[in-house]
């Protein structure tokens, strides 16, 4: 089995502006533990084991045992920072090696959510808090990794500068397909003129819009029938089909089978047909 390494929280946690005479000097005192140190927004400059380095927003540091810093920022642009100080126990010593001692995220929402939800859930100490904290962190390191791959180990799709929105987009049509709209009416949303949008949406999600769409209706309908006890009549209606013989061609083609052959039988029918024993 692959030794894993696991991770216990320190006590010193928070997001916080750093005040106008902030300043960081820990040359003289190395780390003895692991930091992970995001910045929301802000200016400044950091010198790390000798080696100066810019400090601004979505910049991420991991600071490991023996690291010597020095920081400081310009009060006028003053630092808005979280950080998260922890252990790594029962895995092997260099099991952070391979991460960078810092990165630039490109795609920082989620990671943000992640920060401020470890920060809420130990400072409110909700139920099963520590756990959570656990899990939380080792997302948070997983994406550090993820942002700081080498350019041709990334997916293309990542690296396009549409990607957000693309994602956000493919997001709400997987949430509501019968109510997705128009090319015209999604491209709006991005910004973007309609076959310019088309063509970034395929570069993203590797299919064209119509066709996402389609698909995402025929998975929910394949739901809404196999698990909904909904009639094929009106799951058509549900979903915004015309009519019930133009969603049964659909399905067919994108599934294989009619959608009457995707409703399991209900609970009445099949007690009726059990033998009886009495």
């Amino acid at each position: 089995m692959e030794n894993r390494p696991s991770y216990s929280i320190g006590e010193a946690y928070g997001k916080v502006a750093c005040e106008r005479s902030w300043k960081w000097n820990r040359s003289d005192h190395p780390f003895q533990d692991y930091d992970l140190w995001y910045v929301w927004r802000g200016e400044g400059r950091l010198v790390l084991n000798g080696e100066e380095r810019r400090l601004g927003a979505q910049d991420c540091y991991l600071f490991r045992p023996g690291d010597r810093v020095d920081a400081w920022h310009d009060p006028d642009h003053p630092l808005v920072v979280t950080y998260i100080h922890f252990h790594n126990i029962g895995g092997p010593p260099d099991s952070l090696s391979s991460l960078p001692s810092s990165c630039r995220l490109d795609s920082p929402s989620p990671f943000e959510a992640y920060l401020d939800r470890y920060v809420h859930v130990l400072t409110f100490r909700e139920h099963r808090c520590e756990e959570e904290a656990v899990m939380l962190l080792k997302l948070l390191l997983m994406h550090v990794e993820r942002e700081s791959l080498p350019i041709e180990q990334e997916s293309p799709r990542v690296r396009s500068p549409h990607y957000e929105t693309m994602a956000r987009i493919a997001a709400s049509i997987r949430e509501n397909p019968a109510g997705a709209g128009s090319i015209a009416e999604l491209a709006k949303q991005a910004f973007l003129s309609p076959r310019y949008f088309s063509s970034k949406f395929k570069e993203t999600m590797g299919q064209t819009v119509e066709s996402y769409i389609i698909d995402k209706k025929i998975e929910r309908a394949e739901l809404l029938l196999s698990q909904h006890g909904m009639t094929v009549g009106e799951v058509a209606d549900a979903l915004g089909y015309p009519n019930i013989y133009y969603f049964s061609k659909q399905f067919k083609k994108t599934r294989g089978y009619s959608p009457s052959k995707a409703i399991r039988p209900r609970v009445k029918d099949y007690y009726k047909q059990r033998p009886h024993n009495d």
